[in-house]
């Protein structure tokens, strides 16, 4: 087998449709416009949880979040579950992660042979973080986050620009090395994740651009109580709408930041010798107003679908994917781990819940399996929560609040809430049948509750004793 490079881009909380090739007019993503427009876009692409780390182990391992036993920022992989960073190795790739990933605890590879730069947030429990100054907790889910909006400087900006950095220098120095070794490279960016701040300049321009731009509006009362809920932990019910539209206008800049990013990577990986594909990826969206809703944790398709573009850099690897192609059937974070593994050539991973999308990526040389995926579900999940997607519906079934029913052809936005209705009752049956038969919400209530001592106890040692900087990023900005 001819193995090709591979360059993954992660991003971090970027929502699948602001981009310029998935309708957002009003954004500038040319480089991201460009992998669309010569390579396979998904469509309906998700996360596997709407959350960083567990949404991120779940990638890498190919293994729902239930699987894996990491179902929140605080949970730790095992370092004996593997990953495509351990098949890629075997395959015979360098494997090199440059910048986040978001891992927890002792173990900052998980497969990768070496690190260009730390990640930005604690790299285990009670470990020290970035100094954020004035801006200490807006990378969080509070209202400060909202109300410290707009144009400026933040640790996001200058962190994804050591990224890009390190990840040139990197590409240029291997280039005059002249190895014939395959790399597979992991380029992890912070942004679009908040702070919702983002250069005066790109700010000047996006917020013009997003003025007669509206959101989903918020749900009509009732709300329905998964919702409710979620206003009343949050307490945010009095943004105004000019704070709104700041915040959506810097989150808008963030992405428009994060597109000149992958246009250096893409001209940086030019260098490398032989075939080359592109995979880009975030781990989860952000609701950015929708329903009057921020951030993540949510089912709603802001929070939990993912852009996912597969692109061949090099004229040789136009035959492993094909050119200007849109997929439309469901498909989530899980599959990239069996596609990684088909691509490279390494030996099947044992215990994945991913499909390889090889057929997908190049439906001519796989004409018989395009099929099969029609009637595939996709699961995404936040702790003792699941939702699923199959075909055109999708059903979030909460724990301590009743279910939500979706037709995404009829009701793309999400406020028509058709669990109740009588006309569904054999649709919600069958998708409530799918969405319990490898998932067991007792059983995972019993694992959170188990864990939250061990973690309580473990924090207080990362605090007093811990393990120091451990692969974190070094900054000397502490004001912003």
């Amino acid at each position: 087998m001819n193995q090709p490079n591979i360059i993954m881009i992660v991003s971090d909380q970027h929502r699948a449709d602001w981009m310029g090739n998935a309708g957002a007019s009003y954004l500038q993503t040319p480089n991201l416009d460009r992998l669309a427009e010569g390579g396979v876009r998904f469509t309906e692409a998700y996360c596997n949880s709407p959350f960083c780390v567990p949404s991120r182990m779940s990638m890498m391992t190919g293994r729902y979040p239930s699987r894996t036993g990491v179902y929140n920022n605080e949970h730790i992989l095992s370092s004996d579950m593997p990953t495509f960073a351990h098949a890629l190795g075997i395959a015979g790739y360098e494997t090199v992660l440059c910048g986040r990933m978001h891992f927890k605890g002792p173990d900052q590879r998980h497969g990768y042979g070496q690190r260009l730069v730390g990640d930005i947030t604690p790299t285990y429990n009670g470990g020290p973080t970035t100094p954020y100054g004035r801006l200490k907790g807006t990378a969080g889910q509070g209202k400060n986050s909202l109300e410290l909006s707009g144009p400026g400087d933040s640790p996001v900006l200058r962190y994804d620009e050591s990224v890009i950095t390190a990840c040139e220098q990197f590409l240029a120095k291997r280039h005059l090395q002249e190895t014939s070794q395959r790399l597979f490279l992991t380029v992890g960016f912070y942004g679009p994740h908040p702070t919702f701040i983002c250069p005066p300049d790109v700010y000047e321009q996006t917020s013009a651009a997003l003025r007669d731009i509206q959101g989903i509006p918020r749900d009509e009362e009732p709300l329905h109580p998964w919702v409710a809920d979620w206003f009343r932990r949050l307490k945010i019910d009095d943004v105004t709408a000019e704070r709104l539209h700041t915040v959506r206008a810097s989150y808008a800049g963030l992405v428009q930041r994060l597109d000149s990013y992958i246009g250096r990577v893409l001209e940086a990986a030019r260098s490398l010798p032989g075939e080359t594909v592109i995979v880009y990826v975030s781990d989860h969206g952000e609701m950015a107003g929708d329903h009057g809703m921020f951030w993540k944790q949510s089912f709603y398709e802001g929070s939990s679908a993912v852009p996912m573009i597969w692109y061949p850099l090099t004229e040789g690897s136009k035959s492993l994917i094909a050119q200007g192609r849109t997929v439309d059937v469901p498909v989530s974070l899980v599959d990239l781990a069996p596609t990684l593994v088909q691509l490279s050539g390494a030996p099947e991973m044992p215990g994945l819940d991913g499909w390889d999308l090889s057929s997908l990526l190049n439906p001519e040389e796989y004409p018989e399996q395009e099929q099969k995926w029609t009637s595939r579900p996709v699961f995404c999940e936040w702790q003792s929560s699941r939702m699923i997607r199959s075909g055109q519906y999708k059903l979030n079934y909460y724990d301590g609040f009743p279910p939500q029913l979706f037709d995404l052809d009829h009701d793309p936005l999400e406020q028509q809430n058709l669990f109740e209705q009588n006309a569904y009752y054999a649709v919600r049956e069958e998708l409530l049948k799918k969405l319990k038969a490898d998932w067991n919400q007792e059983q995972i209530r019993e694992q959170l509750a188990l864990k939250k001592s061990d973690i309580q106890y473990m924090t207080q040692w990362g605090k007093a004793v811990g393990f120091g900087r451990m692969d974190m990023w070094e900054t000397n900005y502490d004001a912003y």
